[in-house]
């Protein structure tokens, strides 16, 4: 997968085999590119960003990246997460798991009608429920880690299993993990098969392992490392 930005000299590619780090000193370029990228995920075309593969063939990633800023409040357990989920639970499910579901409820429901018959108000039940209205009853969670590191290896499985966006962009990460923890988090990202990008405000000069790197200096100058 390859990205050309209409402001920029170079274009990126984006494989499996490296992380792409992209450090831009200039401000203005910065909160541009950002801007560009949450445009795309909030489901915007954008004109000055051209996502294509190695054929040369346009890929639509409206909807299907994920921006990343804040790296203390993860929305892990966001809607779309959650949606996503539940259909792979549902899809698990045997017909004999979904009918002990059902039977299940249906005990409940039976019970509660029966204690709503006691009490003198215009009262009803919902008696018309599908697996997914049930399995959402149980406000299925995901449960998120207290390390920032681990933090970020749960949205890799996330993304393995979950398979909701083709790209997983981390602004300004650099600010907060030491190189031997960006080398775990890029080996795992690798072994899974998911495609992350860091961006960052400042340059950290020379390449870490696993890193290729776009430098655009405060004057707009560019340099691949």
């Amino acid at each position: 997968m390859n990205l050309k930005v209409n402001y920029f000299e170079n274009n990126l590619k984006f494989d499996n085999d490296n992380i792409q780090v992209i450090e831009i000193e200039n401000k203005k370029m910065f909160y541009r590119f950002i801007s560009n990228l949450y445009e795309i995920r909030n489901g915007l075309n954008v004109n000055e960003l051209y996502f294509y593969d190695d054929n040369n063939d346009e890929l639509n990633l409206t909807n299907k990246i994920e921006v990343y800023t804040n790296f203390f409040d993860f929305d892990i357990n966001s809607k779309k997460n959650l949606n996503s989920l539940t259909k792979i639970i549902i899809n698990s499910l045997s017909d004999k798991d979904q009918n002990n579901i059902f039977n299940t409820y249906k005990k409940i429901y039976k019970s509660l009608s029966n204690i709503l018959t006691n009490i003198d108000l215009p009262i009803t039940i919902n008696d018309t429920f599908s697996i997914e209205d049930l399995i959402k009853l149980s406000k299925i969670s995901i449960n998120i880690k207290n390390d920032l590191l681990d933090n970020l290896l749960l949205l890799i499985d996330l993304e393995k299993i979950l398979k909701l966006n083709n790209i997983l962009f981390f602004v300004n990460l650099k600010q907060f993990l030491n190189n031997d923890e960006l080398i775990e988090l890029y080996k795992y990202a690798i072994y899974n098969n998911i495609i992350i990008v860091l961006i960052d405000s400042q340059s950290y000069g020379a390449t870490i392992n696993f890193e290729k790197k776009l430098i655009i200096d405060s004057d707009l100058e560019e340099f691949v490392l």
